[in-house]
């Protein structure tokens, strides 16, 4: 990204947040990109033989192989990003896939690019008119034939062994949906950056923001029964994750995925689709309207992310939400307690309270193990609970030290946890210690 690409974000960020917020946030921003770069560590060309030979073996029995569909949507593509992709989807280690391209451009250069290829599992689709991504993409979708489709961006690549990666999964776990980590890469697809590793799934944070993204896979079943929504556009994945049901979602830890940044992309130029984030709070609002949680949404002083307002608050809006914790700050504003692994370690240890981390992890609302009981709150179920962890009730001090306070913390929360709650952790909540 230029120079003045970069000034041109700060102005809007100032504008939206205001000094004192643009400060902390490019002093982060200058130090993430005087740190250590990013690398994508690639799979080992000994390991991608060993998968090469894996489906040599498989194919024998191509019934017992789930057939993957990729899903890509084509407008007047540019020639170089469109051929570097479906080159990609060739390369991969494993071959039960089929790229299904739903095609609305009036030039023949899609359809010359996919005859090119000389691919049978390469099937070019003609539209008789573009009716944008929703309803292109699922045209693509009724003339799939897999047993999961995934979606697939013709100016993005996949890594080699995706296809692979994915299998396992269903030959493991049969989920529904399947998502990875991913990264970016630039106009040639020569560097890679900010690297997206992602939490297993998460509810808080995908209320906060689309975090699943990219590589995503679905039953085609499910994707038919769902479909893409063209009032959604421009977040339309969005909408479609928050509308499939939650309870056999896989996450691969795996860069599956590089998205790649150019002027007309998203990921190159956020700021140009401002359409994008008012279609993700749009859909967002009329989730919590068929769920009927009383609420409202705010963007966040992230693009992209989203606040929600609960009424009267999270407990009553949200029954499966058992605990809430915030920030425990120092005087100089610094991070020293509140979210926690279960080994008692403070995410996001010694930051400023106005830093946001990588991704904005540490400024989004999010599902975690346990949060510090110097800044909990609680649902009025779990005062029992509350009273036989701690030996004290919720209204009155808890006389302990650090550590001890901290132990019992974690096992309120897991055993909270046991009975079925969410653990949120809600980084507007600060407490100075």
């Amino acid at each position: 990204m230029s120079f003045a690409d970069n000034l041109r974000k700060t102005v809007q960020y100032c504008r939206r947040n205001g000094v004192r917020e643009t400060w902390y946030a490019a002093i982060e921003r200058v130090r993430q990109m005087t740190g250590p770069a990013y690398i994508y560590d690639a799979p080992s060309e000994a390991a991608l033989k060993e998968q090469r030979e894996a489906w040599t073996a498989a194919e024998a029995d191509p019934e017992k192989l789930p057939l993957v569909s990729f899903l890509v949507p084509v407008f007047e593509p540019d020639p170089q990003f469109m051929t570097q992709m479906l080159e990609s989807v060739m390369a991969q280690t494993w071959q039960n896939y089929e790229v299904v391209i739903a095609d609305a451009s009036r030039s023949n250069t899609g359809r010359d690019i996919a005859s090119a290829m000389s691919d049978s599992r390469i099937r070019w689709n003609g539209l008789a008119a573009n009716g944008g991504i929703s309803a292109n993409t699922n045209a693509a979708a009724d003339r799939a034939s897999g047993d999961y489709i995934a979606l697939l961006d013709y100016d993005d690549l996949l890594t080699p062994d995706a296809v692979y990666e994915i299998t396992q999964i269903i030959k493991r776990d049969n989920p529904e949906i399947i998502y990875s980590d991913e990264d970016k890469c630039d106009y040639e697809a020569r560097r890679y950056f900010e690297v997206n590793r992602k939490p297993d799934f998460n509810p808080d944070y995908l209320l906060a923001n689309n975090y699943i993204c990219h590589l995503l896979v679905m039953k085609r079943e499910l994707f038919l029964a769902l479909r893409l929504r063209s009032r959604f556009d421009g977040a339309q994945d969005y909408d479609l994750m928050l509308r499939a049901p939650w309870s056999s979602i896989r996450h691969i830890p795996k860069v599956l995925y590089h998205w790649r940044t150019h002027k007309g992309s998203t990921a190159g130029n956020p700021g140009s689709k401002s359409y994008a984030y008012e279609a993700g709070k749009a859909a967002l609002e009329e989730y919590l309207r068929t769920c009927r949680i009383k609420a409202t949404v705010e963007h966040a002083r992230h693009r992209g992310f989203y606040n929600i307002k609960y009424q009267p608050d999270i407990f009553h809006a949200r029954k499966e939400v058992g605990v809430v914790g915030g920030k425990l700050v120092n005087a100089r504003r610094r991070i020293v307690g509140g979210m926690m692994d279960e080994d008692g370690k403070v995410v996001f240890a010694g930051m400023h309270e106005m830093e946001s981390g990588l991704m904005h992890r540490a400024d989004t609302m999010q599902d975690c193990y346990a949060v510090d009981v110097r800044c909990m709150q609680i649902r009025d179920e779990l005062h029992t609970l509350y009273r036989s962890v701690f030996q004290a009730s919720y209204d009155t001090h808890v006389m302990y030290g650090e550590e001890e306070l901290v132990k019992r913390s974690i096992e309120f929360c897991r055993k909270a946890a046991q009975m079925g709650y969410l653990i949120v952790w809600d980084p507007s909540i600060v407490r100075q210690i």
